[in-house]
């Protein structure tokens, strides 16, 4: 995916999977981004690869042997993406380490208007933090 296409478009919205077991809290498995004229899925994969890609949500579902849900709601105040909607997405920041020539994309870093998102995987898990 070209990433600089991005670049100076609105985030209009955010869009979470999340994996639901029990009682436990849940956890944010994947984000969409809704920008202005592309919706983007940010990801760790099965193999722990950190994905961007163009697509829509998808729809809730229960893994049943595993007694969980994957829920996909709108994005709670606490995911960081959230405090950028409005704003300009100016670039993304690919961040590159893992494989064995470590040219594998680990991350990224979404620059906004009034800030920055990171996203990375980390230990398999989709970690997000504020710049």
């Amino acid at each position: 995916m070209d990433l600089a296409g991005l670049a100076d478009k609105r985030l209009i919205g955010v869009v979470i999977a999340q994996l639901v077991r029990g009682t436990n809290t849940p956890e944010v498995i994947d984000v969409w981004l809704r920008l202005e004229s592309v919706i983007i899925g940010v990801e760790v994969a099965a193999d722990w690869s950190f994905r961007i890609e163009r697509g829509e949500p998808g729809l809730n579902y229960a893994i049943e042997e595993l007694g969980s849900r994957v829920d996909v709601i709108a994005a709670p105040d606490d995911i960081p993406f959230v405090g950028h909607i409005g704003e300009r997405l100016i670039r993304v920041v690919e961040r590159f380490g893992g494989g064995v020539d470590g040219a594998e994309r680990v991350g990224a870093e979404f620059v906004f208007d009034s800030g920055t998102v990171v996203a990375e995987s980390w230990a398999g898990d989709l970690r997000m933090t504020s710049g």
